[in-house]
C-alpha cells in the first residue's frame, strides 16, 4: 500500500514493564475497505523480536493494521520515511488477523541516488 504522509510521535508512560515509547502512524495514498489506517508501535523492551505477537489487523472494525517493533528498529524506519519517495508498506495477516510480517519499502531506484558518501566508507551509516 503506498503512503502519502506519516505522523511520528514519543511519549513515556508511568508504571509499564514494556510501554511503547514511540509511534509511526502511516496515511495511506488510496485507503481500502479494509484498511484505512496504518501505525507501528515502539517497545522500549527488546521483547518484541521474534515475538508470536507483532501486530494485527482489524478489517471488519476500525480497519486499522497495527504493527509492533523494538525501539532499536525506529531509527531506520524514520531515516526510510524522511529521505525516501514514494513509500510503501506491505504485510501479512494469518486468518486470525495477527501479523506474521511487515515492511516499509521503496520502488526500485536507479543506482547512485541519494547523498554522495565522503567518508570514504564501504559502510553506509544510519541513525547517526
Amino acid at each position: 500500500m503506498e503512503i502519502k504522509s506519516y505522523y511520528v510521535g514519543s511519549h513515556r508512560q508511568r508504571a509499564a514493564s514494556n510501554y511503547q515509547r514511540r509511534w509511526i502512524s502511516l496515511v495511506p495514498k488510496t485507503p481500502s475497505a479494509t484498511v484505512q489506517n496504518i501505525v507501528i508501535y515502539f517497545f522500549a523492551g527488546e521483547t518484541i523480536i521474534n515475538d508470536t505477537d507483532i501486530g494485527y489487523v482489524t478489517p471488519t472494525t476500525t480497519k486499522f493494521v497495527v504493527a509492533y517493533a523494538p525501539i532499536s528498529d525506529f531509527a531506520d524506519m524514520y531515516h526510510i520515511l524522511q529521505s525516501e519517495k514514494p513509500l510503501h508498506f506491505y504485510w501479512y495477516a494469518d486468518n486470525a488477523n495477527k501479523v506474521q510480517w511487515f515492511q516499509i519499502t521503496t520502488n526500485e531506484e536507479p543506482i547512485g541516488e541519494g547523498p554522495r558518501d565522503l567518508t570514504g566508507s564501504f559502510t553506509p551509516v544510519f541513525g547517526v
